[in-house]
């Protein structure tokens, strides 16, 4: 049986990631293909849509090379994301729902897909990555719900999450919330699941109209786990995308980032610290998302308000079509976050 060239683990022939300590094992083309920042998405990049048996091959193939390359970029393939490695800072084994003191983060940095189309339902799936910074804030990993009412609603799932007067919960939890039009909110609470949430399970992500509400809902695909909440819909029936926003066909971070899409989010004691970071894979397995714009931003919440500290879009905030090649990523680079996308994945982080 072939092994991890990483940690030497013992792999099965099919196996895309090791199952020890997360390394990818197809490697994709070296960094300088990556665009400078700010100059939108580049080349696109092949994702493999051969059979499972071409793929054991395959990745049998790829060990042995990676065994005499030392470096390698790597893009997480779809479904798939990499177990993560514990970040300096991070405690080594939390006691789950333990609170843990930590200085208030002040300092929100957001990873966002805005989708241009609109639903009347959102439905992700996204792979539960416990990571966090120096001071052991974690991110949240959320999907977004702009109403045609003009009200917006969240639900995600979050690791080691502040609290609004400063440290957090370890472990992982449950986290959403709805605001009224022009409203404004920061760290929304988190609530614990129904049951235990482990590293790497995939949690399916649910927003949807039924009857005169919105439900916001999470459930581990893996186990029994999940927690879901229900908002009033305020005579909404869709989700908006940006070509339904007649003011902001192109999306800006100065209207307050509300938008329908994908976003992971990261509070920090201080700014530009939102490095490094595990690869977190988003992924729709039915619908394809025919153009997105993706973007980068940070808030300063020291102040009585929210500053920006930067805001930056890709392709000038022109939505990306990804119809033309959905089934390959697009990578671009923003202020030292990498994105990647396609019709039916976003993955933010390295």
């Amino acid at each position: 049986m072939p092994q991890c060239p990483r940690c030497q683990t013992a792999i099965p022939a099919n196996s895309r990631f090791c199952p020890n300590c997360g390394a990818q094992l197809v490697a994709a083309p070296a960094p300088e293909y990556l665009p400078p920042s700010v100059s939108g998405p580049s080349a696109p990049e092949e994702r493999p849509k051969q059979s499972r048996t071409w793929i054991a091959v395959a990745a049998a193939f790829t060990i042995v090379l990676l065994v005499s390359v030392s470096l390698f970029v790597l893009i997480p393939a779809a479904g798939h994301v990499a177990l993560s490695a514990p970040i300096a800072g991070c405690p080594t084994n939390p006691s789950p729902s333990a609170t843990v003191s930590a200085p208030n983060p002040d300092y929100d940095v957001q990873e966002l897909m805005a989708f241009t189309q609109s639903y009347s339902r959102l439905q992700f799936n996204v792979t539960a990555v416990p990571q966090c910074d120096s001071t052991g804030y974690g991110p949240a990993y959320l999907l977004n719900g702009l109403s045609n009412t003009g009200y917006w609603y969240q639900v995600g799932i979050n690791w080691d999450w502040p609290l609004q007067s400063g440290g957090y919960v370890s472990g992982f939890g449950f986290v959403s919330e709805d605001w009224v039009p022009g409203g404004l909110s920061r760290s929304p609470s988190s609530s614990p699941f129904s049951g235990t949430v482990r590293q790497n399970d995939t949690i399916e992500l649910d927003l949807y109209f039924n009857g005169g509400s919105v439900v916001a809902s999470a459930r581990d695909l893996n186990r029994s786990a999940s927690a879901s909440i229900t908002y009033p819909a305020n005579g909404a029936t869709t989700f908006v995308g940006l070509q339904a926003q007649q003011s902001r066909l192109r999306f800006s971070f100065a209207t307050r980032g509300y938008f329908t899409g994908l976003m992971t989010e990261w509070y920090h004691v201080s700014p530009n610290a939102y490095g490094p970071a595990q690869g977190v894979v988003y992924s729709e397995t039915t619908a394809p998302v025919t153009s997105a714009t993706v973007g980068v931003g940070e808030w300063n919440f020291t102040a009585s308000g929210p500053v920006s500290v930067f805001s930056t879009v890709a392709n000038s905030g022109n939505p990306i079509d990804l119809l033309e090649q959905p089934n390959q990523l697009q990578r671009v680079s923003l202020n030292g976050l990498v994105l990647s996308v396609d019709a039916y994945e976003f993955v933010t982080g390295p």
